[in-house]
């Protein structure tokens, strides 16, 4: 069941911006894809980049979906 914090509600697996005080408008994520990855069919994905995928490491995109660095 979602939850929620002040007023951004917090949905299971999402990821929720961060600042301070009540400034949540930041998104973070890591600079460096270590884990192989596949963007679920029918859904798209965004990185804030620039983002360095290590050697054997594949990011899987299926038809019809996107993965933009921005």
């Amino acid at each position: 069941m979602p939850s929620s914090s002040g007023y951004l509600r917090q949905v299971p697996n999402v990821p929720m911006p961060v600042g301070a005080g009540r400034n949540k408008a930041f998104y973070l994520n890591d600079t460096t894809i270590s884990y192989s990855y596949t963007i679920l069919t029918g859904k798209n994905a965004m990185t804030a980049g620039p983002v360095t995928i290590n050697s054997g490491i594949t990011v899987t995109v299926p038809v019809g979906s996107y993965w933009t660095v921005v």
